[in-house]
C-alpha cells in the first residue's frame, strides 16, 4: 500500500509521529464535535506526546498489515487535518474482514467528504488487503453518519444492542457493511 495518494484537490495520506502538532490540533479543534460519539479519552490525550505515540503505533500497525488510517488533507492546506478514514481489526483469515470509522472537521462537515473519500479508501483497502467485508458501527443518535452509511447504500444489519461505553453508559449502534463482490 502506498503512504500517499493525491486525489483531485485533496491528498490522503498515512502519517507518523512527525505530523503530532498537526494531529493534535485536528482533535483539538474538534473535541466537542467528535466527544459525544467517541470513548473516553486518557487524561493526557490532548497533548503532543500522547498523539506523537498513537502515530507511532498506528503506523507499526500499518507495517504490520493490522490497521490502517489515511488523514486528508486539502493539498493547499498541507498542514490542516480535513478528515481521518480508519480501517481496524483487519482480519485476512477466513472472514477477510474489518471495521470501518471516520472523523470529519467541523469546518468540512456536510459537504460530501465522507460519502466522497469513503469508497476511495475502501477501494484502496481492498486493492492491498482483499478485504471481503467492511462494517460500520454508528451510534443510533449519530444523524450524519446515518444519512452517509444510507446515500452510500451500506447494507443495515440492524441493531448492535449495547456495542460501545460512551458517555458513562453501553450504547446501541447500527451496523452496516460494505460486501467487496
Amino acid at each position: 500500500m502506498q503512504l500517499e495518494y493525491s486525489i483531485d484537490n485533496y491528498i490522503l495520506k498515512v502519517l507518523d509521529e512527525g505530523h503530532a502538532d498537526i494531529v493534535l490540533d485536528f482533535y483539538k479543534r474538534n473535541k466537542e464535535s467528535f466527544n459525544p460519539y467517541e470513548t473516553a479519552k486518557p487524561e493526557n490525550f490532548y497533548s503532543t506526546e500522547y498523539i506523537a505515540l498513537m502515530l507511532n503505533a498506528e503506523y507499526n500497525a500499518i507495517i504490520k498489515g493490522k490497521y490502517v488510517r489515511f488523514y486528508l488533507f486539502e493539498k493547499d492546506k498541507p498542514d490542516y487535518v480535513v478528515a481521518t478514514f480508519s480501517f481496524s481489526n483487519i482480519i485476512l483469515g477466513y472472514t477477510k474482514s474489518c471495521n470501518i470509522g471516520y472523523k470529519v472537521d467541523i469546518a468540512y462537515q456536510n459537504r460530501g467528504i465522507a460519502t466522497k473519500f469513503i469508497p476511495i479508501c475502501v477501494d484502496l483497502v481492498i486493492a492491498d488487503k482483499n478485504i471481503h467485508r467492511f462494517n460500520s458501527y454508528v451510534l443510533t443518535t449519530n444523524y450524519p453518519s446515518l444519512k452517509v452509511m444510507e446515500k452510500l447504500n451500506w447494507i443495515d444489519e440492524g441493531i448492535a444492542h449495547k456495542y460501545a461505553y460512551l458517555d458513562h453508559d453501553w450504547r446501541d449502534h447500527k451496523h452496516f457493511v460494505y460486501i467487496n463482490n
